[in-house]
């Protein structure tokens, strides 16, 4: 498990029904699908080239992702920040995986980017980060802030409905107030 529900977890703010985002090694798709079968829940794939697929069950939503790279480890390395790469392995004896010092992060309140490549790779993450501040009072780290900076322009070659999204949930979030003057001062909405 991990990524939103168990930064939310570990800040102690869960969800009733969380959207829960499980990586797995292989066959992603496979196991959704029989998954769905079992429990009478609704699958739909979602990406078939990268393996993710999502259920829907009783106001549940589950995605499964096939992990990127060799191992969880990398695959963690690949998200946004490092608060939202903590991993909880399920099994008979669950355990926090949190290779990059994401729980440091949640405590010291700071939101820290993974890397300049990943950013980059998905240019709705910077505005994400800025949401996520929104919602959970986060200061930007310096880096972080330089990397939203160089890299603003690159926001409108996302897809209109996602930009919308977060700009309606960081709007709506505690201390949106404090962050709507970051978001001018990097220049992240600009036409």
């Amino acid at each position: 498990l991990v990524g939103g529900s168990v930064r939310d977890a570990l800040l102690n703010v869960p969800k009733s029904k969380p959207d829960l985002d499980l990586v797995v090694p292989t066959d992603a798709i496979r196991l959704a699908k029989l998954l769905s079968d079992r429990i009478g829940a609704t699958c739909v794939v979602l990406d078939e080239e990268r393996d993710i697929a999502r259920l829907v069950f009783e106001g549940w939503t589950i995605d499964f992702a096939k992990q990127i790279g060799g191992s969880l480890h990398e695959d963690l390395c690949r998200r946004d920040f490092r608060m939202n790469a903590i991993a909880l392995i399920l099994g008979s004896n669950p355990q926090i995986f949190d290779p990059l010092n994401g729980i440091k992060d949640l405590r010291d309140n700071i939101l820290v980017a993974i890397s300049e490549e990943n950013l980059i790779d998905d240019p709705l993450r910077l505005l994400r980060g800025l949401r996520l501040i929104s919602e959970f009072n986060f200061e930007l780290d310096d880096q972080t802030k330089l990397f939203f900076q160089n890299h603003s322009k690159l926001l409108p070659k996302v897809a209109h409905e996602r930009i919308k999204f977060e700009i309606q949930r960081l709007i709506r979030g505690q201390w949106a107030d404090e962050v709507l003057p970051v978001v001018n001062q990097i220049g992240l909405l600009n036409p």
